[in-house]
């Protein structure tokens, strides 16, 4: 009763939403080179919750629109947005829109959700952000997620924590300071904080967005350093089958002194496999994906598993989403080598170290456009996550489980305005013998308002209220405000500016775990404080031509209470503490561009981020973060052909925790790939680094030698 309550308050209170006359805008999207017809091509009238998708010949329809003269955006994955003004819609009229896309190589203007939990261009957001889409990820032939987010601009990887300008340095696998998102869902484990980035294939991304800087205002916990949102691909207007393979090998270590088998059998593959379907009303797409590795090193080896399945249905305006994903992984677990000599070997005492994990995550949307000016989302989310045999121990966990509850309304009163706010609540549970058993939750509700004073100035303000409950213990109140400004002084001229607060109360695990593990004892820390930070971005975007843009912000991270593994290695103990303020600040750039060379289409992707980490408490540096991260993605077109090459930088990292005096070195990675297209087929040869570069990230763990990969992928 209360839900119907609110609406008919809502009714009540909007007389328009009643009354406004409708009408219907329809039209056909094709190929501006060769006049193809585009199916999935995303139409959207600005200023409203109406929009539609084209189907297989590129028709698309769209209903009960409003009156009157809108904006309309047309958008699709691998072409160039294009914006049409004043399209005026009449009742009783045939209102029709044809449109011609133009294909591009670069994503330059794609359209982003992570911006204001509604869709934007990119270059119109207050925040920064960068975009991998499903092409860029296919080009790559990646086997595992990290792999298609580590050349993003801002991003380093330590083991397997994203440090996106250097939020999170490496916290053993417990406490990300980044919230990933599917779909827009957190997907967590509620236990360790930690990502499972082996939840579904490459296969099956879409799109990746990455928000540098806090941004707990519209996505909650967790979010203090960035957030990054996977999203997945929707079913396809037709039939579609498609099948991927990849095999790889090792290459033999660097020294002969290195050598610990034969390096002739260590080898990985990887298949994936997916059909999509569309009927009428109802979409589905079901996947499967298995990766097996010997491993590069002792307790390498790793089988996984991921099932996933996506399914739609609309009820006239009503569309219904539902997610679920399945994965299992037995891997074996490296610590550290057993010496610099062996440095792919253990320590013989814990060759029986392995971990296993069972996750399942699903989530189900309802989106309820009531008029063309408002429309309320519920979703629902579940994460079950199940650990075990860790560290020569069987059934030393229990599941832990993550259950969430979101209710969102987007409000568009009048033509300035965009009003989005809602309340999220989330449920945690873990119980390991590690640990104990512990509960906590989250309630937060959230309001934001962007502002479009003209078509050159959007202003932005938001703020968040947080009670973060951990049951039968502490209790904390959190509170993110937020205020953005996206200027566009000319139209190939963006200039940005926001400040921002992020929050992340400690996990179950960095408040509870206690554990002997080799020459250290884990000590617990009850009451650890929940970290926060403020976020200052200031940034512009230039397109000097429609194939040539460069973007560079100016950022300042200020942390409090910024939880960090501490290290006693007198003692040889590890617990997790607060320190009580620190400090991230640096410059970003980023060029992008495409041209052709006689015969041959050239595109350079580039970035540097140059950053200066404190620990302001004791005037030190931040421990396992770089202070320049940079990545150069050239590639050579020529017709079916292309060859690309990828380069990452790190500098050396000035702090550790475990063996500080051990030499470090700075990563310089090269890859490169080539790839062959054949109407359905692609195939795919690539080395991964090609110099034999030798680079540990963290103390006594090496990234992997010089390995081939070859790839075939098919679809039908």
């Amino acid at each position: 009763m209360q839900k119907y309550a609110i609406i008919v308050f809502i009714l009540i209170c909007s007389p328009g939403i009643i009354f406004a006359q409708h009408t219907g805008l329809s039209g056909r999207v094709v190929d501006s080179e060769d006049g193809t017809p585009l199916a999935g091509v995303n139409i959207q009238i600005l200023g409203t919750t109406r929009g539609a998708s084209t189907d297989l010949q590129g028709k698309y329809i769209i209903e009960r629109a409003p009156v009157g003269s809108f904006t309309v955006r047309a958008s699709m994955i691998g072409y160039r947005a294009k914006i049409f003004k004043e399209v005026r819609l009449r009742v009783g009229q045939n209102n029709r829109l044809d449109i011609k896309l133009v294909a591009t190589p670069i994503e330059f203007d794609p359209i982003v959700v992570l911006g204001g939990k509604s869709k934007q261009r990119l270059d119109q957001a207050p925040v920064s952000i960068s975009v991998i889409t499903a092409k860029e990820i296919e080009q790559r032939n990646p086997v595992d997620l990290i792999e298609a987010l580590e050349t993003m601009p801002g991003v380093h990887f330590v083991g397997n924590q994203i440090n996106i300008r250097g939020s999170t340095g490496y916290t053993f696998g417990a406490g990300n300071k980044v919230l990933l998102l599917l779909d827009g869902v957190p997907v967590y484990a509620s236990d360790t904080g930690e990502f499972n980035w082996d939840m579904l294939s490459p296969f099956d991304v879409e799109q990746i967005e990455v928000l540098k800087g806090a941004g707990s205002t519209l996505w909650g916990a967790s979010a203090l350093g960035g957030v990054v949102n996977i999203i997945t691909k929707d079913p396809s207007p037709q039939g579609k089958l498609g099948i991927s393979y990849s095999v790889g090998r090792y290459d033999d270590p660097f020294y002969q002194e290195w050598y610990w088998t034969n390096h002739e059998r260590l080898h990985f593959t990887r298949e994936d496999v997916s059909y999509s379907k569309r009927i009428g009303s109802l979409g589905l797409r079901l996947s499967a994906s298995r990766f097996m590795s010997t491993g590069y090193r002792e307790l390498g080896d790793a089988q996984k598993i991921a099932l996933t399945g996506k399914l739609d249905y609309r009820f006239g305006d009503v569309l219904w989403n539902n997610y679920i994903a399945y994965s299992k992984i037995d891997r074996g677990f490296f610590l550290q080598w057993k010496s610099q000599n062996d440095p792919y070997e253990v320590d013989p005492r814990n060759l029986g170290n392995q971990a296993d994990v069972n996750q399942l995550n699903f989530y189900t949307k309802v989106t309820i456009p009531f008029s063309a000016k408002f429309s309320i989302q519920f979703r629902g989310s579940f994460v079950r996550t199940l650990m075990g045999n860790q560290f020569s121990s069987s059934a030393d966990f229990n599941p832990a489980i993550g259950q969430g509850v979101e209710v969102q309304f987007d409000y568009l009163p009048v033509s300035p305005h965009h009003f989005t706010g809602g309340v999220q609540f989330q449920y945690d549970a873990g119980s390991a013998k590690f640990f104990g058993d512990h509960k906590g939750y989250f309630i937060g509700p959230y309001f934001q308002d962007e502002w479009k004073i003209n078509d050159n100035l959007r202003v932005t303000t938001g703020f968040r209220y947080d009670r973060y409950q951990l049951i039968n213990g502490l209790k904390e109140d959190l509170f993110s405000p937020r205020l953005g400004i996206n200027w566009q002084p000319w139209s190939t001229t963006t200039v940005r500016g926001s400040v921002g607060s992020g929050f992340r109360a400690a996990t179950i695990v960095e408040r509870f775990f206690e554990y002997n593990v080799m020459n250290f004892k884990v000590l617990s820390n009850p009451d650890l404080k929940a970290e926060s930070s403020w976020a200052y971005d200031i940034g512009f975007r230039h397109y000097f031509t429609d194939f040539f843009n460069i973007d560079v912000s100016f950022f300042d991270n200020e942390y409090w209470e910024l939880i960090e593994a501490h290290m006693d290695l007198i003692r040889g103990q590890i617990q997790f503490r607060n320190v009580p303020r620190a400090r991230i600040r640096g410059v970003e750039l980023s060029v992008n561009t495409s041209f052709p060379i006689y015969f041959l289409e050239v595109d350079l992707q580039t970035s540097m981020t140059t950053m200066d980490h404190e620990n302001l408490h004791v005037n030190a540096p931040l421990p396992y973060r770089p202070e320049t991260i940079g990545n150069l993605k050239a590639a050579l077109r020529f017709k079916t052909f292309q060859w690309q090459l990828d380069y990452r930088y790190a500098s050396r990292i000035e702090a550790v925790k475990v063996y500080p005096i051990n030499e470090r070195v700075p990563m310089k990675i090269i890859d490169t790939r080539l790839l062959y297209r054949y109407n359905q087929f692609a195939v795919h040869f690539a080395v991964n680094n090609l110099l034999q570069y030798n680079y540990a990230p963290m103390e006594s763990n090496l990234l992997p030698m010089r390995h081939f990969v070859l790839g075939v992928k098919a679809e039908f």
